[in-house]
């Protein structure tokens, strides 16, 4: 204990006498975070209050010990270790920010660079021209040269002039200036952008800096800045593709899906979702998630990515069923139907499809053009049965079978249903959610929200106040025990 409090001493007196050295700074913080002195490493690495005024543009100083990487990563990881969020992004966030976009700008720029004609080459070029002009025109012979050297002879003269004026123009400027023009004969391969130092060059290529990059999209996550946290993101996974681990590229996948059900219309959500996808392409869960993303945004890439997964995985039941639910939508219950049975033969024992296949077939019958409608109907019926024998008889399942009665006429039928569904008494369950959709309760549901009793009652009023029926005091007693406040 003597020996640290002496080892505290001496780099405390060395960091007074040099304040710039960071070592010196992170030997101190080490010391301080082993004697659990937290708040004591914040403020020996936090930048000074007049940071701003110590920066001179006009000197060349050299860069603060403040705005070091492994001063900032020490104090994020601070922030982070005290539950200090908000702190820890914004410590952190603009550098791994600026670096991730110095980054994509030097890739762009790698990626779009054209080989450019040295002056050297350019003059030997339009050597052709000249030797056409001096000897050709006397001895009346047809040039040796082709048409294609001869082009670029063309285009070769017109760049030199035209760097020839540019050079003129700028010593015209600097001597109307009163500057001291200097030429610049250098070739164009050597002339480019500045190169300018990302703040964290190393941030692609440590795993520690790589861990850095998910906890900061986790925070931004939490402190619900969606549109920077995707950005991060995307970045991250185009520039580190190759560096990441599976698990934290799974990690990130799996965390800009999270975003997207919480920003409306994301711009490239929808590679996130393909992924998730493409991973688990059997998953019923990986497909909602992809739907409830997609069904925000236009249907062009969806309809595409459901065409190429029907014809790459033909036993793949989900893109079967969306593509049926489609159809359904735009009222094309034989289209609907077709594909419903093709997942029904997949999955048999399903109650969903059961549900779906019954449905599109009802809705099949009450069409004009249908000849055997009888047949249809009963067909619909049985899968609506299988539907309730898979379902243990639950509520829903009695409900639906009833609405199926009453859509096609059988009023007697429907409403001994209806009365079974005000017989049941229905607890209510927590709404499924997705992955990463989080685990927060949604507390503006009221009790009851998973009873049927209240549809089943009105629609069990409409049969009594028929005509037919002309029960119209049982109507309203039905209306008074089950849909009155």
């Amino acid at each position: 204990m003597l020996i640290v409090f002496f080892f505290f001493v001496i780099v405390s007196t060395a960091l007074n006498e040099h304040e710039d050295d960071v070592v010196a700074r992170l030997e101190l913080v080490s010391l301080l975070l082993e004697e659990k002195k937290e708040d004591e490493a914040i403020c020996v690495l936090a930048p000074p209050q007049d940071s701003e005024l110590r920066v001179d543009p006009t000197l060349d100083t050299g860069k603060p010990w403040w705005t070091d990487e492994k001063v900032n990563i020490k104090l994020s990881y601070i922030y982070k270790s005290k539950g200090l969020t908000e702190s820890f992004v914004e410590t952190i966030f603009p550098l791994v920010s600026e670096t991730l976009f110095l980054k994509t700008i030097q890739r762009k720029r790698i990626g779009r660079k054209k080989k450019k004609l040295s002056i050297k080459v350019l003059h030997e070029r339009v050597q052709v021209l000249n030797e056409l002009n001096s000897d050709t025109d006397l001895l009346k012979f047809r040039p040796f040269a082709s048409d294609a050297d001869i082009a670029k002879a063309v285009r070769a003269k017109k760049l030199l002039e035209k760097q020839e004026t540019e050079r003129e123009e700028k010593r015209a400027a600097a001597l109307a200036a009163g500057v001291e023009w200097q030429s610049d004969n250098s070739d164009d391969e050597s002339r480019g952008h500045a190169y300018r130092e990302p703040p964290m060059p190393n941030l692609l290529k440590d795993g520690e800096h790589l861990t850095l990059i998910v906890d900061l999209s986790k925070a931004l996550i939490s402190l619900q800045r969606f549109r920077e946290a995707l950005e991060l993101i995307n970045s991250s996974l185009k520039l580190a593709k190759n560096t990441l681990t599976i698990e934290m590229q799974e990690e990130l996948w799996s965390l800009g899906v999270q975003i997207a059900y919480n920003i409306d219309g994301p711009a490239n959500v929808w590679y996130c979702a393909r992924h998730i996808v493409n991973q688990n392409p059997y998953s019923f869960a990986a497909w909602n998630c992809y739907y409830k993303i997609m069904s925000r945004s236009r249907l062009d890439k969806l309809k595409k990515f459901l065409h190429e997964n029907l014809s790459k995985r033909e036993d793949c039941v989900p893109p079967i069923v969306i593509k049926g639910h489609q159809h359904t939508m735009h009222r094309e219950h034989q289209e609907a139907a077709s594909y419903y049975l093709k997942a029904y033969k997949l999955m048999p024992d399903n109650f969903l499809i059961n549900l779906c296949v019954g449905s599109a077939l009802i809705n099949l019958a009450l069409g004009l053009r249908l000849d055997n409608k009888n047949q249809c109907v009963l067909q619909g019926l049985a899968f609506l049965y299988n539907n309730l024998r898979l379902s243990g008889n639950n509520q829903e399942a009695l409900y639906n079978l009833a609405r199926a009665f009453h859509h096609v006429g059988l009023i007697s039928i429907a409403a001994t249903y209806y009365e079974k569904v005000l017989g049941i008494h229905q607890k209510d369950h927590p709404i499924p959610k997705l992955p990463n959709e989080g685990t927060k309760v949604n507390s503006d549901l009221k009790p009851g929200y998973c009873d049927l009793k209240r549809e089943a009652a009105y629609n069990l009023h409409l049969i009594y106040i028929y005509k037919s029926s002309g029960s119209v005091d049982l109507a309203r007693q039905v209306l008074k025990d089950y849909c009155s406040l």
